[in-house]
Formats: structure tokens, C-alpha cells, sequence
């Protein structure tokens, strides 16, 4: 009977929501903030940046409220907590690897980048030998398979793309991008 009773009081909230009642909205996050916590702490827990989490926080918040709008309240086989938590887990989910996707472009150096940038045709070589060095580094520690994937993947592919061109499919070559990325961070520091 209380279950019918929250249930209820849910549905009511979630009218008002949609009804432009931002008060309703604050009851709503207050009752599943520890929902909102709960997530935010698994994927900030090794993060320790205060504006990574303020963003993921965000991004939660508006997820949660998308959630509230988009819920069918006349389906009596999921719970909107459950909703919600979905809702919120793949979008951070999302978020989570578009952010290490910007991470890894903006700092993996290219072997074969123009380097005409440089003053001096002393630290043109220099740099070239850096990256010739990085890239012997690179692939001493990683497998034939592995080394293949890194050179599509730095070179700009997509997951999708890459397990076009190895024959595996996207979510094993982005599983593979994940462990290499985690090998190459520790050995490279």
C-alpha cells in the first residue's frame, strides 16, 4: 500500500513538472538526489577536478529532468526511480567517453605531424626523434592487434571505422581503445 502511495505521489509530481511547477521539480530532485549521488560518485571517483564534477552534476540534473519529461507514467511495469537512474547512468556514460575522446586527441602526438613549425632545423630533429622514440615505445608494449588499432585511432577513425577495417566489431575495438589508452597513459606518465 505505501508503495502505491509514493507511486502515486510521484506521478503527481512528475504532472506538476510538466505543468512548468519548478517547485515540483526541486521535491523531485530532493526525493532521488541520492540516485543523483550515487551516480555521480562512480564516475567521479577518479576524477578529482571540482569542475568535472560540477559538469557531470549538471548534465545529471538536466538528464534527470528530461527523464521526468519523458517518463510514461501510465506503464506500471518500471518505476521512474529506475528510469531515471538508466537515463542518468548511459548519459554519463556518454559524457565520460566523450570526454576522454577530446582527451586523447588533444594529446597524442602524430609521427608524421608537420613540424616546418619549428625555428630551428636542430629542434625539427630533435622533436622528430621525441616522437620516433614515443613511437618505439608504443610499439614494444603493445601487440600487433593492438599497435593496428592505436594507429587508425590516433589517426582519426572511429571505433566503428577501425572494426570495419579489422574485422571486429565496434565495441571490442573501443574496448580495445580503452586498455590500450590505459597502457600507453602508464608507460608514457
Amino acid at each position: 500500500m505505501n508503495e502505491n502511495k509514493n507511486r502515486t505521489e510521484v506521478n503527481d509530481l512528475i504532472v506538476q513538472v510538466r505543468e512548468d511547477d519548478q517547485g515540483a521539480f526541486v521535491r523531485m530532485l530532493e526525493m532521488y538526489r541520492p540516485l543523483l549521488d550515487s551516480a555521480l560518485a562512480r564516475f567521479c571517483k577518479d576524477e578529482p577536478s571540482a569542475w568535472f564534477k560540477e559538469d557531470l552534476y549538471q548534465e545529471a540534473v538536466l538528464v534527470f529532468y528530461n527523464a521526468i519529461l519523458n517518463y510514461d507514467i501510465e506503464n506500471e511495469g518500471v518505476e521512474f526511480g529506475l528510469y531515471a537512474k538508466i537515463c542518468v547512468k548511459n548519459a554519463l556514460i556518454s559524457q565520460i567517453r566523450a570526454l576522454e575522446k577530446r582527451r586523447a586527441e588533444s594529446s597524442v602526438p602524430m609521427i608524421d605531424d608537420d613540424l616546418s613549425g619549428a625555428e630551428e632545423p636542430s629542434a625539427r630533429i630533435i622533436e622528430q626523434e621525441s616522437l620516433r622514440r614515443i613511437d618505439s615505445v608504443i610499439r614494444r608494449n603493445l601487440s600487433d592487434y593492438e599497435y593496428r588499432v592505436w594507429c587508425l585511432y590516433a589517426s582519426g577513425k572511429t571505433a566503428k571505422e577501425i572494426g570495419a577495417l579489422v574485422g571486429n566489431g565496434e565495441r571490442s575495438v573501443a574496448n580495445a581503445i580503452y586498455r590500450i589508452r590505459k597502457k600507453l597513459r602508464k608507460l608514457l606518465g
